[in-house]
């Protein structure tokens, strides 16, 4: 793409150059952003949301196209939802 641009003659090779490296820079700042919010944890709250829920938001590839989307979600969901801890009836 960066190359039919100067083919083109709509961009300059510095126009060009510059344009790949803030696009890298904005990539890799998007990466690292969402690493750290998935492993902080903040990904599985904001999806632990009701209004998310019903939207059926999931984090994660586009799936397989086998099912419909509530199905894809449901198992999304069973994969993805940590075991909830039973609290210990006080004797």
């Amino acid at each position: 793409m960066a190359m039919s641009r100067m083919y083109l003659r709509y961009h300059t090779l510095r126009q060009v150059l510059i344009g790949v490296g803030i696009g890298a820079i904005l990539g890799l700042s998007w990466y690292i952003t969402v690493l750290i919010l998935r492993v902080t944890g903040w990904v599985d709250w904001v999806l632990h949301i009701r209004v998310v829920e019903m939207l059926w938001f999931k984090d994660g590839d586009i799936g397989s196209l086998e099912h419909d989307l509530r199905e894809e979600w449901l198992e999304w969901r069973k994969l993805h939802d940590k075991p909830k801890l039973k609290k210990k009836k006080k004797q």
